[in-house]
């Protein structure tokens, strides 16, 4: 009798084992990468070849898509001019990319002009929006609506939150906008920051709802920093002109692999080749100061 109970014991745990393992084999796996500041240094001027090169390498990694976090191109006042920077910046995605690209809309996209507003409002369907991959839920939104710069408002605000709520069951949430909440460097004063007050209220929004990780461009580097449970990452090493944070720190380009896989994420920034440094792919964990 004992060893019939054994054998039936030793039974119920390869099948709790082998239903454990075929659960784990369902949950969701896909990659990601996020990048920006790629926009070249005059209105005439085509895309940069750092970041032809960087579009080339996120290649290589398959990720399902892709993230520009804004400044894609350099903005011009004409719309014709407008038309011609954005089919370049597209056209080279396309070739040397190929994958599916979701933008953010920066102050060079913006260019502070209705006109611009309107021709990416219509490119894109809308300046702010959300999508789901598996269990995890992507927001983009849009600090540069005219007159409302370095701000989330009236009715995107109201609608962060409604979107929010609704995908409060979500096992992951990644947010996307142009200006950090938290500069280092040079654009401190002109981020998201340019009302402390707004700032701390749409960080303690993404706080509650327990985002997982916030990205950002704007300042030409890369940062990762953690508050209150939020990574908020700055990738602005895109292509265009880097410069150095405060500290000195960061003035690489470069561009971040996120690995979803159920309830894990493991992020990555892809340091690419610079001054005469081989690449390296380092956890962004690593750059924490906790």
């Amino acid at each position: 009798m004992r060893k019939l109970f054994a054998i039936f014991a030793l039974l119920v745990l390869l099948n709790a084992g082998s239903a454990h393992t075929a659960s784990a084999a369902q949950q969701p796996v896909f990659t990601f990468t996020v990048f920006g500041d790629n926009q070249p240094p005059q209105a005439t001027a085509s895309q940069p070849v750092r970041f032809r090169e960087l579009l080339a390498r996120m290649k290589t990694l398959s990720p399902d898509f892709a993230v520009c976090t804004g400044d894609s191109i350099y903005g011009a006042s004409s719309l014709a001019r407008l038309r011609l920077q954005y089919k370049d910046y597209t056209d080279t995605v396309v070739s040397l990319f190929g994958g599916k690209v979701y933008q953010t809309i920066g102050n060079h996209e913006a260019f502070g002009t209705k006109s611009s507003q309107e021709f990416f409002q219509k490119e894109l369907g809308s300046l702010y929006y959300s999508f789901d991959k598996g269990d995890s839920h992507f927001i983009v939104l849009d600090g540069d609506v005219n007159g409302e710069e370095g701000k989330i408002t009236g009715d995107q605000l109201a609608w962060l939150k409604d979107d929010l709520y609704k995908a409060r069951a979500a096992g992951h949430k990644f947010v996307f906008l142009h200006r950090p909440l938290y500069p280092v460097g040079g654009h401190t004063g002109s981020s998201m920051d340019t009302s402390r007050v707004d700032r701390d209220a749409l960080h303690g929004l993404f706080a509650r709802n327990r985002i997982t990780a916030v990205f950002s461009g704007h300042e030409h580097l890369f940062n990762a920093q953690k508050r209150n449970g939020v990574i908020y990452i700055i990738s602005g090493g895109g292509g265009g002109e880097l410069y150095p944070s405060f500290s000195g720190e960061g003035d690489f380009p470069n561009f971040v692999l996120v690995k979803v896989a159920g309830d894990k994420v493991d992020m990555t920034v892809v340091k690419m080749p610079y001054r005469g440094k081989p690449e390296q792919m380092l956890p962004v964990s690593s750059f924490i100061r906790e």
